[in-house]
């Protein structure tokens, strides 16, 4: 009884407390629900923050870390309840294989998912890249047996690659002062502690490991490729990071790295040459030591170095590395393996034993320029390289058939060659021999690369005739449909473009151009393409192709539709050529019209520039000038100070070219055109260019007899043709000259006055001598006898040509060397102009 009144007790008291708590459970639930005033919960805001890219280190897949932010907002926008967590998503990218299109699929990958913003494309796009070589090199797994050694240092194997523990890092450190095979197995340790980047810091204050690996590798990297690819790995694991550069440069890895390069590089021309039978070169000594048998060459693996790409969020995890490095097993190929002159082996056995001694040798060479590129950031670093003869070490591995290893040395030689004394030393080298096999590769970024290295290497002059000597041209042509590499590829042609002597070579070619540019409008080559046009148009061979199956026709609509200046510069250079000229007639009336009404100055000098090339005798100059008014706005231009000194150069072209004909000339005449010219000549005395062309302009108004009683008795002309005749410039001379000749002919008064300053021109020295003997006042007697205009004061200034310019030349060689003259302005101002196009420099 009394058992059963304790359990009744106890039930009632749990009652009592479970009802209590239900109690305060509701009170709590009720007074937070209060607190939150529901009521006032007016809205709830979902933001989402895109964090790093990274890649998984397991399947092919994007990690996409980002932060998702909840927040209730009140009715005036106030924050009543917020909260804040880090996601992943994972973009599973199954699909990839060899030929992925890295690019292609990257596009569809930011399209696809909202959280990644388009500007982030080239960074998906390297990951991808990663992925795509991850996936290519898991496959390929080294087998190998550990040899004899200390059981409790070295862990199992499992699957070919060994489990090192970082707690085990002072056993290592004892191997590497034992033989080569423990010294072999605890550099390889060693190397993998050193993939993982959350050992590297560690390991970096490790002063002991430090030290002793950089005293192993500096004794005994010529004793074995295994050895020293495991050492330098290492050391390669470190350069990933700035700031573990001083662990490197301390112990002086970079030039022990170089003389590794330089050893191997010779060694494999030794190695060819005893495969080869020929002799060995000998700038190495050569060590001859007996080969095993060719059995235990089976068993040797095939390792693999990091990739030269890898994802720019920095994220060099152990599953990256370990990735990069898939396959790589202990190497029992030492200094007694290293040759292939055994007399026991076959030739079959010899090939394959030089196979794999390059391969592994390939590998060793990938580590080593890969860790002096990353190295090379340091300007001083690079400086001492390039002493050290780096760019001949990496010209010499461009001979190797390895596409990663490839990959890595023009990476490397495109950051050189932005430096003056580098690009010496490759031009030296004759690296654009050496380039047209890069262009024939089957990788895409090999070809990519090569066309990026030829590019900064284009800027100098030299390299642009060796690139058309060594047959570069067609290949770089053959790649200019490829939208990977059309824009690198129209920068080359535009440097090729420069030389005068190189343009022909375009003839077959050109019409492809000129069509992609119709095609390619808004696209950022445009402008790439358009210039490379415009110097490609001052060939006349050129011109004629361009102008060919209506593309003329399409190029003037197009350049009339977007108002386009380099465009209509193009049509300028194509119509400065006397094939092609007479195919503007039809495009006359709309380029006077839009060289009138267009506000665009660079625009409106093109368009005059065309009309000037336009020498043709069907053209009625005067109409054209009444029809489109194009006297007041001559004016307008030429009054006014403020105008552009080339826009004033043009419009006195084009009245040269103009004036030709007899009816404008009398329009000029009427108009008073040709005293503004005076006006000019007093406010450009200094430009020889636009005087030239001033006095062009009276030559050809003199050549109409009606014009000339005008120029002379209404203008200054005369006056002022006299003063130019003591110019410096010889064309102004000269075509003075035969102006004079001209007013001579055909006005009795101005002709003793011209032929009196000839003479005393002539005479200058003589009558200088003769005149200051004489005394002050027959002086003032015999200035008295002479006409006002030949006093002392005025025959003292003046300046007769010498005696080769009284020799007058015909009118028409007078008129061919003007020409002439304003034909070298033109497309020499022309092509200066499109000099200044400003290309970056990759």
């Amino acid at each position: 009884m009394l058992i059963e009144v304790i359990i009744l007790n106890a039930f009632l008291v749990l009652v009592a407390t479970i009802i209590t708590c239900a109690y305060y459970f509701i009170i709590y639930i009720w007074t937070s629900v209060n607190e939150m005033e529901p009521e006032d919960a007016k809205y709830m805001r979902t933001e989402r923050k895109p964090g790093s890219i990274d890649v998984h280190p397991n399947i092919d897949a994007i990690v996409l870390n980002y932060e998702i932010d909840v927040q209730i907002l009140g009715p005036k926008e106030n924050v009543i309840h917020g909260e804040k967590k880090s996601l992943k998503k994972i973009i599973e990218l199954s699909m990839i294989n060899s030929r992925t299109d890295c690019h292609a699929l990257s596009k569809e990958v930011v399209n696809v998912c909202d959280l990644i913003h388009h500007s982030r494309l080239a960074e998906v796009e390297q990951i991808i890249y990663y992925l795509k070589k991850r996936k290519l090199h898991t496959g390929v797994k080294g087998a190998s047996a550990l040899g004899d050694g200390d059981k409790n240092v070295v862990d199992k194997v499992q699957n070919g690659i060994p489990e090192a523990n970082y707690n085990n890092l002072s056993d290592y450190i004892d191997l590497l002062y034992e033989g080569m095979a423990e010294k072999i197995k605890g550099a390889h340790l060693i190397q993998f502690l050193a993939r993982d980047p959350e050992n590297l810091e560690a390991l970096s204050k490790n002063e002991t490991l430090i030290s002793a690996l950089g005293r192993v590798l500096r004794e005994d990297w010529k004793r074995s490729i295994a050895l020293s690819t495991h050492l330098v790995f290492t050391f390669f694991c470190f350069s990933m990071y700035s700031c573990f550069h001083e662990v490197i440069l301390k112990c002086k890895v970079g030039s022990i790295c170089m003389d590794i390069i330089d050893y191997e590089l010779r060694r494999y021309d030794r190695w060819k040459a005893d495969l080869e039978g020929s002799e060995a070169p000998s700038d190495i000594p050569i060590v001859r030591k007996p080969c095993p048998s060719s059995a235990s060459m089976t068993d040797i693996p095939r390792s693999r170095i990091p990739e030269p790409v890898r994802p720019k969020s920095g994220n060099f995890s152990d599953a990256n590395i370990k990735a990069a490095m898939d396959g790589s097993v202990y190497d029992d190929l030492t200094t007694s393996m290293e040759c292939i002159d055994d007399q026991k082996l076959t030739k079959e056995q010899r090939v394959k034993r030089f196979r794999t001694l390059v391969r592994k040798q390939e590998h060793l060479l990938r580590v080593a320029y890969y860790l002096l590129l990353n190295i090379s950031e340091d300007e001083a670093v690079e400086e001492k390289m390039s002493k050290r003869n780096i760019v001949g070490l990496l010209v010499k591995a461009l001979e190797r058939d390895n596409d990663d290893l490839l990959i890595l040395v023009i990476t490397f030689l495109k950051k050189l060659s932005i430096m003056q004394c580098n690009k010496d030393a490759m031009v030296s080298l004759n690296i654009a021999d050496m380039l047209p096999r890069m262009l024939d590769s089957n990788s895409a970024d090999l070809v990519h690369l090569a066309l990026k290295l030829l590019y900064n290497l284009s800027f100098d002059t030299k390299i642009r005739y060796k690139i058309i000597k060594a047959g570069l041209l067609p290949k770089i042509l053959s790649l200019l449909s490829d939208d990977r590499h059309q824009e690198v590829v129209l920068k080359i042609l535009y440097h090729l473009s420069y030389e005068d002597d190189i343009k022909h070579h375009f003839v077959d070619s050109i019409g492809l151009i000129t069509d992609m540019l119709l095609l390619n409008v808004g696209n950022e080559s445009d402008k790439t393409m358009v210039a490379l046009c415009i110097n490609l148009a001052t060939d006349s061979a050129n011109t004629q192709h361009i102008t060919k199956k209506n593309r003329l026709q399409s190029l003037m609509m197009r350049a009339f539709t977007y108002q386009d200046a380099m465009l209509m510069k193009m049509l300028h250079n194509i119509s400065d050529n006397h094939a092609t000229a007479p195919s503007f007639i039809e495009f006359v009336g709309d380029i006077a019209k839009a060289a009138v009404e267009s506000k665009e100055e660079d625009f409106v000098r093109e368009c005059i520039g065309i009309l000037s090339n336009l020498h043709l005798p069907d053209l009625d100059w005067a109409e054209i000038f009444k029809h489109f008014d194009m006297i007041k706005w001559v004016k307008n231009i030429l009054g006014t100070n403020n105008t552009d000194a080339e826009l004033v150069l043009q419009v006195v072209v084009l009245l040269g070219t103009a004036a030709c004909d007899e009816g404008c000339a009398k329009l000029l005449c009427e108009t008073h055109i040709l005293n503004l010219l005076i006006d000019l000549l007093k406010t450009y005395q200094e430009d020889d260019e636009i005087v030239l062309q001033i006095v062009y302009v009276f030559f050809v108004s003199l050549s109409h007899e009606a014009n000339i009683d005008y120029i002379v008795t209404d203008t200054e002309a005369p006056a002022y043709l006299i003063d130019l005749l003591q110019d410096n410039n010889k064309s102004i001379r000269k075509i003075c000259n035969t102006c004079l000749n001209i007013i001579a002919d055909h006005n009795k008064t101005w002709a003793d006055r011209i032929r009196i300053e000839k003479f005393r021109h002539h005479n200058a020295q003589w009558l200088q001598m003769v005149d200051s003997q004489q005394l002050g006042a027959e002086e003032e007697e015999e200035e008295d006898e002479l006409p006002p205009y030949l006093n002392t004061e005025y025959l003292s200034t003046a300046v007769v040509p010498p005696l080769s310019d009284l020799n007058e030349p015909p009118e028409s060689e007078i008129i061919a060397d003007a020409d002439l003259d304003y034909n070298y302005f033109d497309s020499n101002h022309g092509h200066e102009m499109i000099q200044d196009f400003e290309i970056e420099a990759i």
